[in-house]
C-alpha cells in the first residue's frame, strides 16, 4: 500500500466489471446507510430532540438523496480512475486529488460548493472499495 502508487496494470487485474461493481457500490452505499439511519431515527423518535434531531434528519435525507447528485462525479472520474490504475498512479493521494477535481467540476457545473467535499469522499471511498475488491491491484512489488 502506498499513498501515491498502486500496482502497474491494476486496471487489467480489476477489469471493467470490477470497476463498474465498485462504482455502483460507492454510488448506492450512502442511500443504504441513510435508510438504516432513517429507520433508527423513526424507531427512537429523534424528532423529540428538537433542532439536533432535525439536523440529524436533514443529514440523513442528504445521504439518502446522494445518488441523485453523485452520479455525475462518478461518471467523470470513472475513466480517469481506470487510466490511473493502469499506470500505477492510483494511491490514496491521487484518489483524493481526483475526488477534489471531480467535485470541483461538479460544483462548478451545478453551482454548489458542497459537491467538492462529496467528490473527495466518494473517490477516496471508491479507492477503498477497489482495494477490497482487488487487493492485488494495489499491492506493490518489493513492498
Amino acid at each position: 500500500m502506498s499513498l501515491l502508487f498502486s500496482a502497474r496494470d491494476g486496471y487489467r487485474m480489476l477489469g471493467f466489471a470490477g470497476l463498474l461493481k465498485a462504482l455502483l457500490i460507492v454510488w448506492l452505499l450512502p442511500s443504504a446507510v441513510a435508510l438504516v439511519a432513517m429507520a433508527l431515527q423513526w424507531l427512537f423518535g429523534t424528532v423529540a430532540l428538537g433542532s439536533g434531531g432535525m439536523m440529524l434528519w436533514a443529514a440523513t435525507v442528504l445521504l439518502l438523496m446522494s445518488p441523485v447528485l453523485s452520479w455525475l462525479g462518478l461518471v467523470l472520474a470513472g475513466p480517469i480512475v481506470a487510466a490511473l490504475m493502469d499506470r500505477g498512479w492510483f494511491g490514496w493521494c491521487p484518489a483524493l486529488a481526483l475526488g477534489l477535481a471531480a467535485g470541483g467540476l461538479t460544483a462548478w457545473l451545478m453551482d454548489h460548493e458542497l459537491a467538492v467535499s462529496f467528490g473527495a469522499a466518494l473517490i477516496t471511498t471508491l479507492r477503498a472499495v477497489l482495494g477490497r475488491l482487488c487487493p492485488a491491484a494495489f499491492a506493490l512489488q518489493g513492498a
